[in-house]
Order: structure tokens, then C-alpha cells, then sequence
């Protein structure tokens, strides 16, 4: 099978055209233009460091921070900008304090470094972390919500869940969840590590307490760039990890709490400025703007789901409302097996070293553990690469389905 072209917008971008890159939602890819940017803003930098770091860093810091804040739906001043999501989840859940007995509550759809540290902070105040248990395939919003009230008691103290589930490319009803669990007076960190870009996000209306997200993914900024979103309520609970020089500092009230997270100390800020930038670039590149983007984005992953799944034969485990340019797809069941951050199934590295295909294939979950697969769609991808992936996929089921399950 001969490798398959990318989409026209590729052009954007700089991919390897040897390879089938259908895994935009790990680590994002930056658009080219994006990238120049972030060159000229280093150029700037290193031309009179400080000029740049004194007396221009912190306007140009704000400057992108409004224009994320104009287009997540929240105020520029209930943001600081962070490296990544799970930072984000770890800077709340340092500031919090937990007693013995409390119950931290998140699901088994969750990020596993994420859920690593709130069973870590649980670990250390003796409190206890709770799994709701959401199946999957998943049927409903229903079967979400109903899990994860069933394992909310009076000791829970927080609940933290994904926006978008990274393993299974789940959309969970976060805003139906963060106001029911208002109702028990319990406060919501939401890891949307992949929203930002990929849904139409209102921060302020999902009402939750705590959210963080990644720029790096679906908004194509240079990698390095995320933020925190607290709500003004809860500002006087959350502090940066790190203390640095604006803590004492004479500041506008209003953005005294994201100030504060200003100056960690020094760094190559560029990825945090470029936000702005790959905001504006994506916005350019359908007539329709970032809202023909996402559904274009949209309409081609459901289109690719339904290929792979006739090529492999399988049943799609979600309806078409909870997916957006994510799908994860049944292979088969298998064995328990230990598996780490860096760990590739064989099933991936022969995609990878017969086909060149970069796709995840993993394990999911570890109490009824089945195989499967996870693809992306972000407009540089074509339907042929995906039909691709289906015929490569069928071709190493039929002949070696043993070996991978």
C-alpha cells in the first residue's frame, strides 16, 4: 500500500509527508507561521534581553492572555498562563488542603499523571482517592453522571474529571456535573486538557471552580503553553508553585491573583506570547474561521471512525454527540499487561515500522483490559490516510491477531 498524501492544509504545517500522522491529540502541531513567530519574539529576546524581559515581556504576557481569555469565554485576569495541563492540576492541588478522611473523587477515564497527583496529594493528607467507574462504550451523558454521583458522599471534598477523555475521546457533560455537584457544596477541577480549540468553550458558563487546559493541542501554539482558570471565588485559596518577585508587589487588584504567577522566574516565554498568534493564524485558514475549523475537524473524524470501524469490524462505543476530533475504537480483548509513560504496544510499533503510521494503541482499562485504538483529526489529515490506517490495521489483524491481544 502506497502512503497516502495529506490534506491540502498540510501546507501549513511541517510534517513529514513519509509518514501518516493521525495523532494530533498527544502533543498538538504547530503551524509554521506560528513558529516564526515564536522565532521573532526569541530574536527580540536575545537582541537586548533586557529590554525584552523588563520592559516588554509582561504587556506582550497580557496581550495574549486577553486574547485566550476572548476566546475560551473567561476573563484574562482569572487566568495565569502555565507549561501544560498537568501542571495546572498539580498548582490547585498543592494550594488545597485536604484532611484525613476526606475523599477526592475523579473517574477511571481520567489522565493517569493527573490522577497519579491527586492520588499522591490524597496519599499525603491520609485522605482517600475515589474512582467512579463510567463505562465504556458509553451509551449517554447518563451513565457519566449517574457513576460518578453514585460515589459522591459527605466526605467528598473535590471531583476532578476530564472535559475531553484522553484515552477514550470522551466529551463528559462537565457543566451538568459541575452544577449538580454545586448543589452538594463540592468544587469541580476540570482537566480540559483538549478543549481549548477542539469544542466551543465558555469557561465562565461551565460554572466549575477550578480548569485547566492546553494551548499546545487543538489552538497549534508552540509547545509549552497552558492555562489555569480560577473562579474570583476561590482565588485566595490558589498560589503559583513557585513564589517569585510579584508576590509583594503594588498591583491592580484585579490582576494582582495572575500576576502573581507572572515571573516564576526566567524562562523562554515565547510559547506563552504565540498563543495569541496560532489564535489569529487558525482563524485565517476557512472562510468560516475557527467555528468551519472545528467542524471540519469534526466531520472528518466521525467520517474516519466509521471507515476503520467497517475495515476492523467493529462497533463504534459512543454516540456521535460525545465525540468531536477524537475516537477511540475497540481491537480486541487481552491480557492485563504493565505498561508505563513511555510504553509502546506492538500493535503501534508494527503500524509504525511497516506502515509508518503514527497512531496510539493501548490498553484500556485495567480491570476488564481491551485494545484499542485512538485516532485524531485535525484538517492537515485526509479521509485516504484514515482508509489507510483501516486496510493497514485489518492486514496485521488477519494475519497476527494473537500477538497483540
Amino acid at each position: 500500500m502506497a502512503t497516502p498524501s495529506y490534506s491540502p492544509y498540510t501546507q501549513h504545517w511541517q510534517l513529514d509527508s513519509s509518514v501518516t500522522f493521525l495523532n494530533h491529540g498527544s502533543f498538538g502541531a504547530c503551524p509554521l507561521a506560528v513558529l516564526q513567530k515564536q522565532a521573532e519574539y526569541r530574536r527580540q529576546m536575545e537582541q537586548e534581553p533586557v529590554r525584552f524581559m523588563v520592559r516588554e515581556l509582561e504587556p506582550l504576557i497580557w496581550k495574549s492572555k486577553e486574547a485566550l481569555a476572548n476566546f475560551i469565554g473567561a476573563k484574562a485576569a482569572d487566568l495565569a498562563f502555565v507549561p501544560n495541563a498537568t501542571t495546572g492540576v498539580n498548582t490547585v492541588l498543592n494550594a488545597l488542603h485536604f484532611s484525613e478522611g476526606d475523599e477526592l473523587l475523579t473517574t477511571n477515564h481520567g489522565y493517569g499523571a493527573c490522577v497519579n497527583a491527586l492520588q499522591w496529594f490524597a496519599d499525603k493528607a491520609k485522605a482517600k482517592m475515589i474512582k467512579a467507574e463510567v463505562p465504556f462504550p458509553v451509551s449517554s451523558e447518563e451513565e457519566i453522571i449517574d457513576a460518578i454521583l453514585s460515589k459522591v458522599t459527605s466526605k467528598t471534598r473535590l471531583l476532578m474529571i476530564d472535559h475531553i477523555t484522553s484515552a477514550t475521546g470522551i466529551i463528559f457533560p462537565v457543566q451538568r456535573i459541575v452544577s449538580l455537584l454545586k448543589e452538594k457544596g463540592i468544587d469541580c477541577l476540570i482537566d480540559g486538557a483538549h478543549a481549548p480549540g477542539h469544542l466551543n468553550l465558555n469557561i465562565k458558563d461551565i460554572g466549575a471552580a477550578y480548569y485547566t487546559g492546553n494551548c499546545h493541542k487543538w489552538i497549534c501554539s508552540p509547545k509549552g503553553a497552558a492555562f489555569l482558570y480560577v473562579d474570583k471565588e476561590k482565588k485566595h485559596l490558589i498560589h503559583p508553585m513557585v513564589v517569585s518577585h510579584l508576590y509583594d508587589q503594588p498591583i491592580e487588584k484585579e490582576r494582582l491573583w495572575s500576576s502573581h504567577f507572572f515571573w516564576p522566574g526566567t524562562n523562554d516565554y515565547s510559547a506563552y506570547l504565540c498563543v495569541k498568534d496560532a489564535i489569529e493564524y487558525l482563524d485565517t485558514l476557512f472562510p468560516g474561521g475557527w467555528q468551519e475549523l472545528k467542524n471540519y475537524n469534526r466531520n472528518l473524524c466521525l467520517n474516519a471512525r466509521a471507515i476503520i470501524a467497517e475495515k476492523i469490524q467493529t462497533e463504534l462505543p459512543a454516540p456521535e454527540n460525545m465525540i468531536a476530533n477524537l475516537s477511540t475504537l475497540y481491537i480486541g480483548k487481552t491480557n492485563p499487561s504493565s505498561y508505563g509513560f513511555n510504553y509502546l504496544h506492538p500493535l503501534q510499533e508494527d503500524l509504525w515500522n511497516k506502515y509508518k503510521i503514527e497512531v496510539p494503541v493501548f490498553v484500556w482499562s485495567r480491570k476488564d483490559p481491551r485494545l484499542w485504538v485512538r485516532i485524531s483529526a485535525q484538517c492537515y489529515n485526509s479521509v485516504e490516510q484514515y482508509k489507510y490506517l483501516g486496510e493497514a490495521l485489518a492486514s496485521l489483524l488477519e494475519s497476527s491477531f494473537a500477538e497483540y491481544v
